[in-house]
């Protein structure tokens, strides 16, 4: 995660490209709250980024906090009244009060963490039956073009092109945090697209073929990459007009991405 933390990280690009969490994430997450009792008083969002998550928690509670070890990051963030900021590692979560919290989210982040670390965080803060809610996503699909889907693959797993530039987390994304345990109670995890439950999509968009682009170079790999061969032609550039010319496609195109999504949700004891 260190890279997000970089000064030179672009947070803006970030903030503009990165894909957003639909409405039915927020909704299978308050539901699962909903069900062992819980209030909407308080919640925190760890690794928050730009508050692309917490900015939506605040229409649901009456006070969200925000932690991101990165202060580059949170330079980028969506304000609200009802959201407080922090510079912290998930890890070490001592602006929270132990038991204030209802519900804990983590997106796009539990890879990066130290899991035991974590999860002892996770139990001093919630409240006694308060609800986790981990969601992680994997390279884009494109819906009706697959051999670009294949080139998005290939841009981030092939060891000539960005595979070897990830930090040692990005395997555990790759893996859908199947090997990560969860030690809290009633643990549910969902997979999607093909959820054997039937519930929707959590992250699926239209964007411009420009747009898709500008959301690859936000990718950690890109930026390490980039730095140690600043020699090189850009290699998202390059990727995305080999997609173009075998597509058939524009920049102007909009085109229907979806991306493999994992919803891990668990509740504290009591």
């Amino acid at each position: 995660m260190a890279t997000f933390s970089s000064k030179t990280f672009n947070s803006a690009l970030y903030q503009s490209f990165r894909p957003g969490y639909n409405a039915n994430f927020f909704k299978m997450v308050y539901n699962y709250h909903a069900r062992h009792h819980g209030q909407f008083d308080m919640a925190v969002d760890v690794g928050t980024g730009t508050g692309q998550v917490a900015s939506v928690l605040a229409e649901k509670f009456k006070h969200v906090y925000g932690v991101d070890p990165s202060e580059t990051m949170l330079a980028s963030a969506v304000q609200k009244p009802n959201i407080s900021y922090h510079v912290s590692k998930g890890e070490d979560l001592k602006v929270i009060p132990q038991g204030s919290v209802d519900v804990l989210t983590v997106a796009q982040t539990l890879h990066w963490l130290d899991h035991p670390t974590f999860f002892s965080e996770v139990k001093r803060v919630l409240k006694p039956h308060g609800t986790f809610a981990a969601v992680g996503y994997a390279f884009a699909v494109f819906e009706k073009y697959p051999r670009a889907s294949q080139r998005v693959l290939e841009l981030g797993i092939e060891p000539d092109q960005l595979g070897t530039f990830w930090e040692p987390g990005r395997l555990i994304l790759n893996n859908m945090y199947k090997s990560i345990e969860v030690p809290l109670e009633d643990v549910e995890r969902h997979y999607f697209p093909n959820n054997k439950d039937g519930y929707p999509l959590l992250m699926s968009e239209q964007v411009s073929m420009e747009h898709f682009r500008n959301y690859l170079k936000t990718w950690s790999g890109y930026k390490t990459f980039s730095e140690r061969h600043p020699e090189r032609p850009d290699i998202v550039d390059e990727t995305i007009e080999a997609i173009l010319k075998e597509e058939g496609l524009k920049n102007e195109d909009v085109v229907d991405i979806t991306w493999p999504t994992v919803l891990i949700l668990g509740r504290n004891s009591a």
